[in-house]
Formats: structure tokens, C-alpha cells, sequence
């Protein structure tokens, strides 16, 4: 529901531009239509902010699948350790055991940008540690990348190293999949995986 409401109203916005643009060219006056293209973005923009305002973060159990149409992620386990092989955390290492896997019915699924982050309860973001992935590939071999194209009803599963201050509190895990333009959507409930 929320990407119709967004595409009809990208529609509008182009629509009304083409006008303001015809309009200009033939020298006609452009306020109306112009009026009609601020009424349009400062609707969405008000939409916008009142989903954002009364969305908040669900925690839900390890196991639970995230999905994104038909391409699914979850958080089976996490595991704290300060050192991984002979690298020593610069806080401590958090690594994540994640199940990838395709819910469709007829065809393979590959995830448009997708990414895993840790949050702290101060709204601190953290992706993954290259330092600390390299470490754990190089004792556990190469895990799967997590944009893996998955076949029909295919299952993987993968680890990903973050490497969290020591004194960070309150850490969920938060999956995402989609473009920079996602954040323009309507916003739902996050649905985060507590890391005990």
C-alpha cells in the first residue's frame, strides 16, 4: 500500500511538472498549476512524517523472517568475542548468524541492496567490520554474501562480524533491502532482533 501511494503520487509530481513546463513554453501562467504541485508534496511530506512519527521498532524472536516481497533474512544467533583468530576487537566482536532465503513460487530472487546493521539504544548505526569478516573467513572460509541470488526456495546461510563499542547498550539488529528511495515510502514498523 505504501509503494501505490508513493507511485501515484511521483505520478502527480511528474504530471504536474510536464504542465508547468507546456505552460511555460506557451507563455501561459503557471501559479495554479504550481499551487497544485506544492499541494501534492506538502500532503505526501505531512503522510510521511505521521507514519514516521507513529512507526516504531517490534522486537521479534531469532528465526523470525524478515521479507521483502519474496526474498527473506532473519537472525538465527548472535555470538560476542572480543578476539577472532589473531584479531582483538577494537570494542567486542558480534557475529551474526543469518538465514537467507527465496519464498517464491516461481523464480529466483536477488535483493536490491540489501543491509544488516547493529543500533544501539543512543540511535547509533553500525555495519559490518571488514577487518573483523576478513578474520572470520580466513578460520571459517568465505561465508555468502548476503546479495547472494537465491534459486527457487533456496535456503543459505552466512555470518557477518560487526565490531560494537564496548559500553554500547540496548543492541538490535535491523534488516533492510531496497535503494536510498525506500526512505521516501510511507514508514512501517521496524521489526528488530535483540542481540542478547
Amino acid at each position: 500500500m505504501a509503494t501505490l501511494i508513493f507511485l501515484i503520487t511521483l505520478l502527480a509530481i511528474i504530471f504536474f511538472i510536464i504542465q508547468v513546463i507546456i505552460k511555460a513554453i506557451q507563455h501561459k501562467s503557471i501559479k495554479s498549476t504550481v499551487r497544485f504541485l506544492l499541494l501534492v508534496l506538502g500532503a505526501y511530506g505531512l503522510l510521511w512524517l505521521f507514519f514516521y512519527l507513529i512507526s516504531a521498532e517490534v522486537n521479534v524472536p531469532p528465526g523470525t523472517d524478515i521479507c521483502f516481497d519474496d526474498w527473506c533474512a532473519t537472525m538465527s544467533k548472535a555470538e560476542r568475542q572480543q578476539t577472532i583468530g589473531d584479531k582483538k576487537s577494537i570494542g567486542q566482536f558480534i557475529i551474526l548468524h543469518i538465514r537467507l532465503s527465496n519464498h517464491a513460487r516461481g523464480i529466483a530472487q536477488k535483493p536490491s541492496e540489501p543491509r544488516i546493521h547493529i543500533l544501539d539504544d543512543k540511535g547509533n548505526s553500525y555495519p559490518y567490520s571488514p577487518i573483523g569478516q576478513q578474520a572470520l573467513e580466513s578460520i571459517s572460509g568465505k561465508q555468502v554474501p548476503i546479495d547472494e541470488k537465491l534459486e527457487l526456495h533456496q535456503s543459505l546461510e552466512t555470518k557477518l562480524v560487526f565490531d560494537i563499542p564496548e559500553n554500547a547498550v540496548g543492541l538490535k539488529v535491523l534488516i533492510e533491502e531496497g535503494p536510498f528511495i525506500t526512505r521516501l515510502l510511507l514508514r512501517s514498523d521496524n521489526k528488530v532482533f535483540l542481540v542478547q
